[in-house]
C-alpha cells in the first residue's frame, strides 16, 4: 500500500512537469547590454585614406598642436582636424585626415608627425587643404601593435618571417553600439585578439589633452607625447623614451630607443632638457651634448597620480590629480626645483586644487586646467607665491595653449578660445563645440 501511494506520487509530479513545461524546463532569465563592437579595414586601405578630406564634426577630441594660423586637432583613434585659426573668434573647421590609432602630433616646419597606432607617419602639411603622408615607419611603436590578422594568415608569418604585408592585415577604423541579449549567469567578453578580426575590443577610455611647449616649430604641451627639438623628434610610450632623426624633417630616421621606467605619460622639451612625467614622478633627460641619444640628468619623486609638467629656467610645474586612469588621491601644484632634480630636497611648495589637469606658463602668468572647477589664472613672477588673478568656470577643462596674449582651452565640450593680452579682464573670443 505504502508502494502504490508513492507511485501515485510521482505520477502526479509527472503530471506537473507537462503541464507547465516551460516554467520547470526552459525559463532562462536573460540581460540585454549595450556593446561597442569595432570597425575593421586592411591596413593598406587605411594607410591610402590617410589624407585630408572633407570636414566632420567635432566629437571626442584629443591633443592640440599649433602651427602658424592652423590649429591641429587630434580625433581620439580616428585622425585630425584641421582648423584656421587667421581669426581666434571665427575659427574653421577646414579639413579632417582620417588616421586609425591616432593620438599624438608635433610638426616640424611643413611637415607633421602622428602616430597610427604602431606606425609613425610623416605628412606634408604645406598645403593644409591638400595634406598627404610623405614617409611611414612600420610598427615603431611596439606598445601599440593593435595590429589583427585574418583567420589564414598567423602572428608568425608576419613577424617572424620579415612578411609584414599591409594587405592581409586590419585596424580598426571606428567602433558602432549594438545591443546583445545574453544569458543573466553569463558576461559579455570583449577581448582583444590578434587573430581574430570578429571580435569585440574595449576601445581606450584614456583622455588625452593639449599641451604647451614651445620649439619654434608650434606649441603643443603638458600632455604631449611627442615633441620636437631642432633635428630630433622625441616620443614616449609607456615604457621608453624613442628618438627620430628629423634633419631631412619628411623623412624621419629612428635613431635610439631606451627603455626607463613604468607608466611615462609625457614629455616637455625647454632649451636643452627633456622633462618626462610619469606617475611616479618626473625624469630629466640631457640633449645637449649628444641629441640622438638623451642622456638621464635627475628625477623627481612623488606619490602616484597623473602628472603633467612644464618647466622654466629656475622651476618644474607639475601638477597632481587623482582619478582610476592614474590612481592616487593628491590634487595639488608642486613647484619642483629644475636645476637640480637630484637634491633630495628639490620640492619647494605645494598649491592645493581641486582635479588639475594640463598648464601652461606665458612669461610670468601661470594658466592651469583644474577640471570641473574651470581655468584658473596665477600671477607667477614669485612661483614660491603664486596670486591668483583670474578664474573661469563653466567648461571642464583638460589643458591650454598660451602665447602672445591668446589661451587655447581644451575642455569637454570643445575648444575655448580667450584674449589674455589684459590678464586682468580675460575675455571669451569663440568655441569650437564638440557634438
Amino acid at each position: 500500500m505504502r508502494k502504490l501511494l508513492l507511485n501515485q506520487s510521482n505520477i502526479g509530479i509527472l503530471i506537473l512537469l507537462f503541464i507547465f513545461p516551460t516554467s520547470c524546463l526552459k525559463d532562462r532569465i536573460t540581460h540585454t547590454y549595450s556593446i561597442q563592437v569595432p570597425v575593421y579595414e586592411t591596413l593598406a586601405t587605411a594607410r591610402a585614406n590617410m589624407k585630408s578630406g572633407p570636414a566632420t564634426e567635432l566629437k571626442t577630441i584629443g591633443k592640440v598642436y599649433v602651427q602658424g594660423n592652423y590649429i591641429f586637432l587630434n580625433e581620439i583613434d580616428k585622425g585630425i582636424h584641421v582648423i584656421d585659426n587667421s581669426d581666434p573668434s571665427k575659427p574653421v573647421n577646414l579639413s579632417f585626415i582620417k588616421i586609425p590609432g591616432n593620438e599624438d602630433i608635433a610638426v616640424k616646419g611643413s611637415t607633421m608627425y602622428a602616430d597610427a597606432y604602431g606606425d609613425l607617419v610623416a605628412f606634408d602639411i604645406s598645403n593644409p587643404l591638400h595634406i598627404t603622408p610623405k614617409k611611414i615607419l612600420d610598427t615603431v611603436f611596439t606598445d601599440r601593435f593593435y595590429y589583427y590578422f585574418g583567420p589564414n594568415i598567423s602572428y608568425y608569418d608576419n613577424y617572424t618571417t620579415n612578411s609584414f604585408n599591409p594587405d592581409s592585415m586590419y585596424v580598426i577604423i571606428d567602433w558602432i553600439t549594438k545591443d546583445t541579449t545574453v544569458n543573466y549567469n553569463s558576461y559579455p567578453i570583449m577581448y582583444y585578439n590578434s587573430s581574430c578580426p570578429s571580435c569585440a575590443v574595449v576601445p581606450s577610455a584614456t583622455y588625452y589633452a593639449a599641451a604647451n611647449q614651445n620649439t619654434g616649430n608650434g606649441k603643443s604641451g603638458s600632455m604631449a607625447r611627442f615633441a620636437v627639438v631642432n633635428d630630433y623628434l622625441y616620443t614616449v610610450s609607456n615604457v621608453s623614451l624613442h628618438t627620430f632623426d628629423v634633419s631631412t624633417s619628411d623623412n624621419p630616421i629612428s635613431a635610439s630607443n631606451s627603455n626607463f621606467g613604468w607608466n611615462i605619460e609625457t614629455i616637455y622639451p625647454f632649451k636643452n632638457k627633456l622633462f618626462i612625467g610619469s606617475s611616479s614622478g618626473v625624469f630629466i633627460y640631457d640633449i645637449a651634448t649628444n641629441p640622438a641619444q638623451p642622456t638621464a640628468s635627475g628625477q623627481f619623486s612623488h606619490a602616484r597620480a597623473c602628472d603633467p609638467v612644464i618647466a622654466d629656467d629656475k622651476y618644474a610645474y607639475v601638477t597632481l590629480s587623482d582619478g582610476t586612469k592614474c590612481g592616487g588621491y593628491s590634487n595639488e601644484l608642486d613647484i619642483v626645483d629644475a636645476t637640480n632634480l637630484t637634491n633630495q630636497n628639490s620640492l619647494f611648495k605645494v598649491y592645493p586644487l581641486t582635479h588639475p589637469e594640463g598648464l601652461a606658463k606665458d612669461g610670468s602668468t601661470l594658466f592651469i586646467c583644474d577640471g570641473k572647477d574651470g581655468l584658473k589664472v596665477f600671477d607667477a613672477s614669485d612661483a614660491l607665491n603664486l596670486k591668483q588673478i583670474g578664474h573661469i568656470g563653466g567648461p571642464e577643462t583638460y589643458d591650454v595653449i598660451a602665447e602672445n596674449g591668446l589661451a587655447i582651452v581644451i575642455a569637454k565640450d570643445g575648444i575655448y578660445e580667450y584674449d589674455y593680452s589684459d590678464v586682468n579682464h580675460i575675455r571669451q573670443l569663440s568655441k569650437l563645440s564638440v557634438n
